[in-house]
């Protein structure tokens, strides 16, 4: 049990649902800016002018002096035309790699009249603005908190425990403050947890332009074996061209796969062509080969498996269940892809390991992203 902590969390989500419910977003008059030009912004836009709340213009800190949107301005937050003390800026920003507070601290340096999180609106709008990554509406979480108390029991420190909760709190709050300081540059191979067992036999699911192997490399571990994952057409030809550039570094043993990783072999569609965020979608534009890991490596015999998948970790950890109860690999999975992987994978690696191990939380990016599972048999 977590000694009250994760009831606390919930008493929190309950009051804090029951406050957004009386404080409209858009009730005054006030002209709107958009913080952020790119694929958020722009569909903070549309939702905005959908709803009949019309949009001064986009700020930009990289603004040219006419840059434009179909037609609606980009400008800099200090460019002198706008009326700082009367607009209303919403933060049309959300991804791993830009820190919202000093985002605030700076519009609220120049005067803005008030600013609004991505979360925020999202919180308002979330039928509207979709399930992105682990963001969905927190009426989703109000009736989970015995699971997500069992989660809390599973990790093996307490920097692991507060993570868990301070992760918990800035969801359910949409408190930013709530998150610490990321640990860069540290993703797969940590320092603050024991080392991995080698020599290293690895199976790296989502290997993307081996942005993993490259941080592999630089370790120095003592590396056996690599089996690398990457459906996309375009990624897996930066892999191959990546493995053959450092084959000097590479182990004997380098096997790629142009293929996804799932709980069965099967083929799916594919969104190609997006760089890290390329992932299986009804829609996609084209068709992969999947497979799972019990089906592709029978006799590979892994000690750390890693996965990066998109949201297919879930589904993939299940297509491993032989390879990981008979050779007990560590296991190094991403948790921010569904609202519901921060506790589900962790309870289902407990299952699929028959107990035991241990559990570490660590984040590596702003906002909630790049959280890994640590497990050590």
């Amino acid at each position: 049990m977590s000694d009250g902590i994760i009831h606390d969390l919930f008493k929190q989500l309950d009051s804090s649902l029951r406050d957004s419910r009386t404080q409209p977003l858009f009730a005054s008059q006030a002209p709107v800016w958009i913080y952020g030009a790119g694929n958020v912004g722009k569909d903070v836009f549309r939702l905005l002018t959908a709803r009949g709340i019309p949009v001064v213009g986009f700020l930009d800190r990289q603004a040219g002096p006419d840059a434009a949107w179909q037609g609606v301005p980009i400008r800099q937050p200090d460019h002198a035309a706008i009326d700082r003390l009367r607009a209303h800026v919403v933060i049309g920003i959300f991804n791993a790699y830009v820190e919202i507070p000093p985002i605030v601290q700076m519009l609220e340096r120049l005067g803005y009249l008030r600013v609004t999180h991505f979360l925020d609106l999202h919180d308002r709008f979330a039928a509207e603005l979709g399930d992105r990554y682990w963001l969905t509406s927190r009426s989703y979480y109000t009736d989970l908190e015995p699971v997500i108390d069992a989660g809390h029991g599973l990790w093996a420190d307490e920097t692991s425990r507060a993570l868990y909760c301070e992760i918990l709190k800035f969801r359910f709050l949409k408190d930013y403050n709530a998150l610490p300081k990321p640990e860069e540059g540290q993703q797969y191979f940590p320092t603050d947890i024991p080392p991995w067992s080698t020599p290293l036999r690895l199976v790296d699911c989502g290997a993307y332009d081996g942005d993993t192997l490259a941080q592999l490399l630089g370790t120095q571990l003592s590396v056996e074996a690599i089996a690398a994952f990457e459906p996309d057409p375009g990624n897996f030809t930066k892999l191959g061209q990546f493995v053959r550039a450092r084959a000097g570094a590479m182990p004997d043993t380098v096997c790629l796969f142009p293929c996804g990783v799932d709980s069965a072999t099967s083929q799916a569609r594919f969104s190609s062509g997006q760089g890290t965020g390329s992932h299986a979608s009804s829609t996609g534009d084209t068709v992969i080969q999947c497979v799972s890991l019990d089906d592709a490596l029978p006799k590979f015999k892994p000690t750390l498996i890693k996965m990066d998948i998109e949201g297919a970790e879930y589904g993939a950890l299940w297509g491993a269940r032989r390879i990981i109860a008979e050779h007990r690999p560590a296991l190094a999975v991403c948790l921010y892809h569904q609202p519901g992987h921060l506790w589900q994978i962790p309870l289902l690696v407990r299952q699929l390991t028959g107990g035991g191990g241990r559990f570490y939380l660590r984040s590596h990016c702003f906002n909630g992203f790049e959280l890994v599972l640590y497990w050590q048999p």
